[in-house]
């Protein structure tokens, strides 16, 4: 069983004392790519705290059409619902695979009881998460397609914080919203423009002052309010990488 170091911001802004409380009930697990981690009306064991991995929560229309609605990276916890006496309503599925550290449910509520900077820090994050959600209406409503797989790109890279990431055009499609086609078509423009590599279902940022003057207002407005809910809890965020070599 791995123990969990650090990696993810929500844990690591805790006072040390709380941290350390939880040090022993987490354990760190690596997700794959696909694989649900929270079904609509089920009861669910465990409470995930991305560390490099990334978790989509998806909706799914009666004629099965599927679209991203939220993400979840190292910023927050996944299946904090359970915290707030709500139920599981979205799947929730590893979009980019990676660590994510975990514990027990009813672990997870006694921790919440009897620490109160958890307690807190949880709920700023939601707050922080439902505006990312609110956000993400307006940007799938008014932006364009490669001003959306722009923002995305780009929160995929603040979160799973590594070189390359494999991610497939249909996949894509899902968290976008649009047509396989219409994915293939905006990754090609983003890579004659040399903001990104994309081979193979592997996905490279080259130049990433490029993608983000490519991408809509909502990266930096969402960036900001995370930053801000977790950054407030007085530990110094990492930097986030400028260029790819």
């Amino acid at each position: 069983m791995v123990k969990y170091d650090s990696g993810n911001r929500l844990l690591d802004a805790l006072p040390l004392e709380e941290r350390n409380d939880l040090l022993g009930q987490l354990d760190v697990v690596t997700l794959k790519s696909g694989e649900v981690t929270h079904t609509p009306g089920e009861s669910y064991d465990w409470v995930l705290f991305p560390v490099d991995a990334v978790l989509s929560v998806v909706t799914t229309l009666a004629q099965g059409e599927t679209c991203e609605i939220g993400t979840v990276g190292n910023e927050g916890v996944s299946g904090v619902e359970v915290a707030f006496g709500a139920p599981v309503l979205r799947t929730t599925m590893c979009q980019v695979p990676g660590r994510a550290a975990r514990i027990r449910t009813p672990e997870f509520l006694e921790a919440i009881e009897r620490n109160p900077g958890l307690d807190a820090l949880v709920r700023s994050a939601e707050k922080a998460r439902m505006f990312f959600v609110e956000q993400m209406v307006v940007c799938n409503t008014i932006h364009t397609l490669e001003k959306r797989f722009a923002r995305w790109l780009l929160l995929m890279d603040d979160r799973a914080n590594r070189d390359e990431y494999p991610i497939t055009h249909d996949f894509l499609s899902i968290m976008l919203g649009v047509r396989r086609p219409t994915v293939t078509e905006a990754a090609m423009h983003m890579q004659d423009a040399g903001a990104i590599a994309y081979v193979r279902g592997r996905v490279r940022i080259v130049d990433r002052p490029l993608l983000e003057s490519r991408s809509c207002e909502c990266y930096a407005a969402t960036t900001e309010v995370f930053d801000a809910a977790i950054g407030t809890w007085g530990r110094i965020l990492p930097h986030r990488r400028s260029v790819r070599p």
